[in-house]
């Protein structure tokens, strides 16, 4: 398979899972890299392992070559790709990388050497990264806020009428992470990979769609190693 083709390759149907390597530590695991095996969403129960496939994932101007599992019901024969929480559908670089392209339009300090994530991406490729999650902005933080109220019963943090969609945006994804950490037992993923979980890994994909539905129980509580 061409290199261009393993890039972007996912599957149709895919679900997010919180993981606690980087991208470094979990390209370095190669073929044994963990991914949990979830329910079946139809039948309820457990998928079974069904194979791999390589993809590319590009951060810090380094490109990794990771493999994503895939599970398959044998009831039904529902089949989904186990996407890490740092893979973006159908594109090759990280949600943190992106993540940090879009916050650097947004008047945000940044920590240091957070540039680097999306260092070697051309600004044309950055700017059709801001404007891709500008335009599904206001959805995100429909999403976002929907699962901080499925996790609090409330929003313990104030909604503010930032200037723009992607403020507010962004805005949620802070109020949906300050929720999940309040949970008991919580070990929740940084906010960008939450939201990219919670999103089903389309935050800038053409259109959001979710798949697989939402358990907020199970994020901060099931994640492979």
């Amino acid at each position: 398979m061409a290199e261009d083709a393993i890039s972007w390759y996912d599957d149709a149907m895919s679900i997010t899972w919180p993981c606690r390597l980087s991208v470094a530590s979990y390209a370095a695991l190669g073929r044994s890299a963990p991914a949990p095996r979830p329910d079946c969403a139809g039948c309820s129960r457990p998928m079974a392992y069904d194979g791999r496939y390589p993809r590319l994932v590009r951060e810090g101007a380094v490109v990794h070559r990771i493999f994503v599992r895939r599970v398959q019901c044998r009831r039904c024969g529902e089949r989904h790709a186990l996407l890490p929480d740092f893979v973006l559908l159908r594109r090759r670089d990280s949600a943190r990388a992106v993540g940090a392209a879009v916050l650097g339009a947004l008047d945000v300090t940044l920590p240091e050497r957070a540039a680097e994530l999306f260092g070697g991406v051309s600004e044309r490729t950055v700017r059709s990264w801001r404007q891709r999650f500008a335009a599904r902005a206001e959805e995100l933080r429909q999403r976002l806020d929907a699962v901080a109220l499925t996790w609090r019963g409330e929003l313990d943090f104030p909604v503010r009428d930032g200037p723009t969609a992607s403020h507010r945006a962004v805005e949620a994804m802070g109020r949906a992470w300050r929720a999940a950490k309040r949970r008991p037992l919580a070990d929740v993923p940084a906010p960008w990979q939450l939201a990219n979980v919670i999103i089903g890994s389309q935050l800038i994909y053409t259109r959001v769609d979710l798949p697989w539905p939402i358990r907020p129980s199970t994020i901060g509580r099931s994640r492979a190693p």
